[in-house]
This record gives structure tokens, C-alpha cells and sequence, in this order.
């Protein structure tokens, strides 16, 4: 992966790397948000996501001396607080069933319909049919959407943050772009 910060990012990272705690509370006031509404979407116990995207901070604090090794700051802090949350959640799972890994996890987003409205100059009638027809797809599929069309994320940076491959990233994404297609071709049939 190719280095992607930005000059600012670049600077906060060398500065943290020399100590400096407002780098570090300038990079938590630059990400916290965009941290907490994609955490949110894998719970809706905010109180975690809170604690989880605080770890990933403090982590990276006690890390401070590699930051300058970070390619892409929003890719991993994005990947960090998926892995803790997921963490919290499977190991909360354990604790309330004793039977091991729930092997799924739930993918909440609100597609900004609002945006969808604004940019593309659609009805109200065809935003909540997007809206339908985009909550049909699997919750992998509304992940992928979520991270390349609305984090802007690569195929790498997916592909490594979802765990699957490249050309897998590629296929799932094909298809969820196909399945929309499709439905909203049979919705406008009806």
C-alpha cells in the first residue's frame, strides 16, 4: 500500500512520534467522528464504540514511536476500531452464551438519502425505493458500499479491513452493484 497522508496527517504523525500529545488530540479530533459512525454500525451499544475508538487512541499513543510507519491514517484508524469493537462484541457474545464465536456480526447504516436526494435530483418516491431496494442486500454487501462509496476506501484498504481478497473485494462489490441494478429495475417495473 502506498502512503496516503496527507501533509497534515504526515506532520501529526512525525510529531506524535516525538511525544507530542496534542498530535495525538488532533488526530482524535480529526477522526472521532468518521471513527464513531462506522463503529456504530456494527452495534448499537455506544458506550462501546466510545471505549473501543478511546483504546485504539491509547494504542496507538503507547505505539507512538512507529507512526511514522502508517500509510493511511483514516484506513488504520478505520481498521483498528473495526477490530476492537468486533473484539468486544464476540467476546461479550461469549460471555452471555458460553458457546464460543457468534460467526456473524449486524453492518447498521442509514444510507444518507438526504444526500442521495441533493446530489442526483431524485423524488422522494424514488429515495425511499432506493432505501428499500438497498436494505436487501447482505450485510457484507452494505459494508463494501458503505467503505468505497462513502469512506472513499481502495480495493486493498477493503479488501485487508474486510479480510478477504482483492478480487474478492472486486466480486462482492460487482454484485452488489448488480443486485441493485436488478432490483431497482424490477421495482420500476411494478
Amino acid at each position: 500500500m502506498e502512503r496516503v497522508c496527507n501533509n497534515n496527517e504526515t506532520e501529526l504523525l512525525q510529531r506524535l512520534e516525538k511525544n507530542d500529545e496534542a498530535a495525538l488530540s488532533s488526530l482524535m479530533v480529526t477522526y472521532y467522528d468518521n471513527l464513531y459512525n462506522y463503529a456504530s454500525r456494527f452495534t448499537k451499544d455506544g458506550a462501546l464504540v466510545k471505549d473501543c475508538i478511546q483504546e485504539v487512541f491509547i494504542s496507538l499513543w503507547q505505539r507512538r514511536q512507529t507512526a511514522g510507519s502508517i500509510l493511511s491514517p483514516k484506513y488504520y484508524f478505520l481498521r483498528a476500531v473495526k477490530n476492537k469493537v468486533l473484539k468486544a462484541i464476540h467476546k461479550s457474545i461469549r460471555k452471555a452464551t458460553s458457546t464460543g464465536l457468534n460467526d456473524g456480526y449486524d453492518f447498521f447504516h442509514e444510507f444518507s438519502i438526504e444526500h442521495i436526494i441533493i446530489e442526483k435530483q431524485v423524488s422522494e418516491e424514488k429515495a425511499v425505493k432506493i432505501k428499500n431496494i438497498i436494505s436487501q442486500l447482505s450485510k457484507r454487501q452494505k459494508e463494501i458500499v458503505y467503505l468505497k462509496y462513502y469512506q472513499y476506501l481502495d480495493h486493498t484498504q477493503i479488501a485487508d479491513l474486510m479480510n478477504l481478497n482483492t478480487q474478492s473485494v472486486y466480486n462482492l462489490l460487482h454484485e452488489a452493484i448488480q443486485k441493485l441494478r436488478t432490483l431497482w429495475h424490477k421495482d420500476l417495473a411494478h
